[in-house]
């Protein structure tokens, strides 16, 4: 009897190079194969008899690797039947434009996997296509330019701190085009879903993308962004996480249509970048003004030498005179003439072509210094010429100044020894800032069981220059009075506009005051700020732990209201907000209760006192 099954198996024994015949495919094992690297089924047709199809699918695409399951990593991976069996082996035969198609199953890989330039990793299906990394003690995949991953989960062990996508630390490259990651899930616990370090990228941005990313990575962190990095997130997801989102170093990144659960923090957001340049006041300032006259010029300095390392990229440039150079900054470097190894002639390098900002990555002497400025096939060798100079742009939202010195403000009282014996309130006293214009901060004490165990701050103060005291009563009962130590957070301006640098000259404006007078002279450092802007970002159970056994109410999960966000240290958390209870919150001054229909909070409060005393005073109310 014939076999009709419309798919069969072929022999190896077909001649290789020819169409096989009938007989070959009906006699052959029954299951889809290939035959000479193409894929063939047997069609039967009424009243006209069996035809052979070639389905085609085998047929050899240049920019196409194929990975799968039952794959060979000694194959050529360009059909389908001649696949790789690892996401590494592809990655190695893979060149700009390639994209590696990954079918369903599970991939152990030799990490990190470095993506070249333009490469695409797709898989098959998010919950069908696994890859774990053999190295728990290394990144799993390593991004850069026109990176493209989707279609997969993350599976495995990785060492706390270890991400599932990063920049290459070991060849600092330039990207032009963010990294982008699509409809992938985390599961590997305590690591990094993705780690944008703006140290270890060169370019306009230093940034990755992503849409529909979910990290459940228990006790892990969903996105960290430092060192000036950023990044766009649309869609993502963190369950568990010790950090939802971290901004650090002067990092930032936009949040659309996200949402993070349970878990110990949610979006944070921590201290500014290196110092970038440093202003001078031209013209004296009253007391409360918010609008700055500054001299932003900087010296022009000539290179002496430059020692390029062409397998990493850092360049070591000495210049004539001490550069004043901090890790950070940014410097325009152009002019640098070098011999190449590939022929006689002289090239400049950096070329120009991806610009002549780089930034300082370390400083070995006062005449010296390092940037990373892209890694070549050629060794170059420096011949003459060349100048440095410290990029200043114009003051934007975004970067947060101070004058002369950086004050400070008390954010928290942490209560050490909570004491016995209080059986009614107790008094607590801050220390008073050395400042003239300086106001001491205010705050109350919680009292529980004869303890003290929390502090409420009523005012944070202003102008302390170091931690001031806290002084507790003593308690009504006994001697053992409590104790307590002054957190503090400085006092940055944000610059809110300016007027752009002519001659070197620029006027800016800020978002408060200064409560003291500002004399010419006067030296401001500019800085970038730390900052995460959410927008419709759903908080649930933030603060209730990173073991989803335990965080969830029903297990007895208690959360932290306040660990849904946290501005340090200069850093900035801008955000509207709906929480497990479904209120409503506009950053930290509004708050829409849901089950109530009121609305509270110290923006709304202070908004509506100046708008009502006005109508209540001229109605002849007190």
């Amino acid at each position: 009897m014939i076999n009709t099954n419309p798919i069969v198996r072929i022999r190896r024994s077909a001649v290789p190079g020819k169409k096989p015949t009938v007989n070959q495919l009906l006699t052959g094992e029954l299951g889809l194969n290939t035959y000479d690297g193409d894929l063939y089924a047997v069609r039967s047709r009424a009243g006209i008899g069996t035809d052979i199809v070639n389905l085609g699918a085998g047929s050899t695409v240049t920019n196409i690797l194929y990975v799968t399951q039952d794959g060979s990593d000694t194959n050529t991976g360009r059909k389908l039947g001649d696949a790789k069996r690892t996401v590494g082996a592809a990655l190695s035969a893979a060149t700009t434009g390639t994209v590696i198609k990954v079918s369903a199953g599970s991939y152990v890989e030799n990490n990190p996997l470095i993506l070249p330039t333009q490469v695409s990793i797709v898989g098959d299906s998010l919950r069908e296509v696994s890859v774990s990394p053999q190295n728990a003690n290394e990144d799993l995949f390593y991004v850069l330019e026109g990176n493209y991953v989707a279609e997969m989960s993350f599976t495995g062990t990785l060492n706390s701190g270890k991400a599932i996508f990063a920049f290459n630390p070991n060849q600092v490259g330039y990207s032009s085009q963010s990294p982008y990651i699509q409809n992938c899930t985390n599961f590997i616990p305590n690591s990094i879903g993705l780690k944008i370090d703006g140290s270890k990228c060169i370019g306009p941005l230093k940034s990755m993308v992503l849409d529909s990313y979910t990290q459940y990575n228990q006790g892990g962190i969903g996105c960290s962004i430092t060192n000036e990095g950023y990044a766009q997130l649309v869609s993502l997801f963190t369950i568990c996480d010790e950090i939802a989102v971290y901004c650090g170093s002067g990092s930032a990144c936009d949040l659309t249509n996200s949402n993070s659960s349970f878990g110990n923090y949610g979006l944070v957001a921590d201290s500014v970048g290196p110092l970038k340049y440093t202003g001078i006041v031209t013209a004296s300032a009253a007391e409360n003004a918010d609008t700055f006259v500054l001299d932003l010029n900087v010296p022009t300095l000539n290179v002496t030498n430059a020692l390029y390392d062409n397998t990493t990229g850092l360049t070591t440039i000495t210049v004539g005179s001490n550069h004043n150079f901090n890790v950070g900054m940014g410097v325009s470097i152009a002019g640098l003439a070098f011999t190449c190894s590939s022929g006689p002639g002289i090239v400049t390098y950096p070329s120009g072509n991806k610009g002549y900002i780089f930034e300082v990555a370390g400083v070995p002497s006062p005449t010296s210094f390092e940037v990373y400025v892209g890694v070549s096939t050629l060794s170059h060798t420096y011949q003459s010429g060349g100048t440095a100079k410290i990029n200043v742009v114009r003051p934007f939202d975004g970067q947060v100044i101070y004058f002369d010195t950086l004050y400070y403000s008390v954010e928290s009282i942490t209560v050490g020894s909570g004491g016995t014996g209080y059986t009614g309130n107790a008094d607590l006293t801050i220390g008073n800032p050395s400042t003239p214009w300086g106001i001491p901060a205010t705050a109350v004490a919680e009292v529980k069981d004869g303890s003290i165990v929390s502090v409420e701050m009523i005012s944070n103060g202003r102008g302390y220059t170091s931690t001031p005291t806290v002084t507790f009563s003593s308690p009504d009962v006994g001697i053992n009075t409590a104790t307590g130590t002054a957190n503090l957070i400085p006092t940055y301006y944000v610059i809110q506009n300016s007027t752009p640098v002519s001659a070197g000259i620029c006027t800016i404006t800020i978002t408060d005051n200064v409560p003291y007078a500002v004399g010419v002279g006067t030296t401001v450092p500019f800085f970038k700020q730390s900052r995460v802007l959410a927008s419709g970002h759903s908080l649930e159970y933030i603060g209730s732990g990173t073991n989803i056994a335990t965080a969830l109410p029903a297990n007895g999960g208690v959360p932290i209201q306040a660990n849904e966000t946290l501005s340090k240290n200069g850093g900035l958390v801008v955000y509207t907000s709906t929480d497990h209870s479904g209120n409503f919150r506009i950053g930290d001054g509004v708050v829409i209760n849901q089950q109530t229909g009121t609305i509270s909070g110290t923006f709304y409060s202070k908004s509506l006192f100046s708008t009502m005393t006005p109508f209540i005073l001229a109605l002849g109310g007190e």
